[in-house]
């Protein structure tokens, strides 16, 4: 083998290790992207849930602020009522 020979098989052994690395590199950036993905649509969706859970938890207590103002309001009603 000449030196010219030589110096070509080393050339393309390198062309074809760093062709074979940039699809490995390009592998792990699908799955690296599919995975970050997956977790961002679960945060997203625990995240939806735990804001129902807050919105029916305020609603229950405006509720229920709804019916104790209801209810101070007929025994203030009762207490001082006027007698005319």
């Amino acid at each position: 083998m000449t030196d010219a020979q030589g110096w070509s098989l080393l050339g393309l052994v390198g062309v074809l290790l760093g062709v074979i690395g940039s699809l490995v590199v390009q592998q792990v950036r699908d799955r690296l992207d599919a995975c970050i993905h997956g977790l961002e649509t679960t945060f997203d969706a625990r995240l939806a849930g735990f804001q129902v859970s807050v919105d029916a938890r305020f609603d229950a207590v405006d509720r229920g602020f709804d019916h104790l103002d209801r209810d101070v309001r007929a025994r203030l009603r009762d207490r001082f009522r006027r007698e005319e």
